[in-house]
């Protein structure tokens, strides 16, 4: 599948930061959580996984909407979000 930017799914870092309480954005259990993720290993798990993706740097979680963290959108696949999470989680892991 091919990167459509108006069809993508959007990572933010704060879904995969291990210090997060789920209330807090964290989206994966916390084995599949890193300590603050950054873009570039995010955009790197996603290359892994093989998909397409664009990394936005000035963005904001809704969140922590003052804290300018960035995201990365990645091509929408087969899988659903959730699944998507968990795969990014588990290359984060373990390419810590």
């Amino acid at each position: 599948m091919t990167y459509d930017k108006d069809n993508a799914i959007v990572l933010w870092p704060e879904y995969f930061e291990s210090d997060r309480k789920r209330s807090e954005g964290r989206r994966v259990p916390k084995e599949l959580s890193v300590k603050e993720p950054s873009l570039d290993i995010i955009a790197k798990a996603a290359a892994i996984l093989d998909l397409e993706y664009e990394i936005f740097e000035n963005a904001a979680y809704p969140g922590n909407w003052c804290a300018k963290k960035g995201c990365v959108r990645v091509e929408k696949g087969k899988i659903k979000k959730s699944e998507l999470l968990a795969k990014v989680g588990q290359c984060l892991v373990d390419n810590q």
